[in-house]
């Protein structure tokens, strides 16, 4: 075997050239992944409901004139493809789709009672109260069928971006963030709907790499913890996070950003179907299955 020599930092590391689409990516956490390829050389194109927080986060965010704002909904099939093909024209490809956007519906407010200090009729009845159908229904459209989706919506144009001549040595991708919650099997869970969906979403997930092995697509999973978000505004407390994340801090655009150029660039070329957990040590304070 002839001998090797590892890649220059900055070329490992590059996603200089690059074409993503991000979905939810006018705040939170999107807005941290699409500002982190941006900054970094990639041309990003955001997508969410609302055009006026999109062409915000332009204005606050874009170092080179990259971030793109598009209006769109992830649960409507007809939005979907409309956007597909405005990218189509655009640039005719992307290298990267990031199923981003999520809802978090059927809060828990106040937690369910411990099991032990309850007669079982009573904690029924928090159960069958603690969201509705239309709560459940709204967390699996937006954070599972929407990324089935928007998935199946762009694969023409990941398809164009490996068709090209790829001087990155980069295969396409897609990443689908959902959550550290998707693992947890206590009930203290802030949502019961979000929390289910998540997991279904990381399996879907884990699915595309199986689906879209034979096309050089590949498929990972990014679960964060608590970041900062309007998710999570009025629910986190700075006590919360000192008592609930081993790290004592929320996570921020290093962290995910980190992640995300590790996982979109040479360095990560070779993952595939994986998880990847980025919560500061927070799954380790509650029973979980594995991921």
């Amino acid at each position: 075997m002839p001998a090797t020599t590892i890649s220059e930092t900055t070329k490992l590391f590059s996603v200089e050239g690059l074409v993503a689409v991000v979905t939810g990516g006018g705040t939170g956490i999107g807005l941290m992944i699409a500002s982190a390829l941006e900054n970094n050389g990639a041309v990003v194109y955001i997508v969410g409901r609302q055009l006026d927080v999109l062409e915000a986060a332009v204005r606050e965010r874009s170092k080179h004139g990259n971030l793109i704002p598009l209006q769109g909904d992830v649960t409507d099939r007809a939005s979907l493809l409309k956007l597909a093909q405005t990218v189509k024209e655009r640039r005719g490809y992307i290298n990267l789709l990031v199923n981003n956007a999520g809802v978090a519906a059927g809060l828990l407010q106040p937690p369910l009672p411990p099991p032990q200090e309850t007669d079982i009729k009573t904690y029924q009845e928090k159960l069958w109260n603690s969201a509705t159908p239309e709560q459940f229904g709204q967390s699996f459209d937006v954070n599972v069928t929407g990324v089935y989706n928007c998935t199946v919506c762009f694969l023409e144009l990941l398809h164009a971006g490996n068709r090209r001549e790829n001087s990155r040595g980069v295969t396409s991708q897609v990443l689908t963030v959902t959550s550290g919650g998707a693992f947890r099997t206590d009930d203290k869970v802030f949502s019961i709907p979000y929390t289910l969906s998540k997991a279904a979403a990381t399996h879907l997930g884990k699915m595309f790499a199986y689906f879209l092995k034979d096309w050089q697509i590949r498929s990972n999973i990014i679960a964060p913890g608590i970041f900062p978000s309007l998710m999570t505004e009025g629910l986190v407390t700075e006590q919360y996070i000192q008592s609930s994340v081993p790290l004592r801090r929320e996570g921020d655009i290093d962290d995910i950003g980190g992640l995300v150029l590790f996982l979109a660039s040479k360095a990560g070329s070779y993952v595939n179907g994986t998880v990847h957990l980025i919560d500061g040590g927070r799954l380790l304070l509650f029973p979980a299955t594995t991921y």
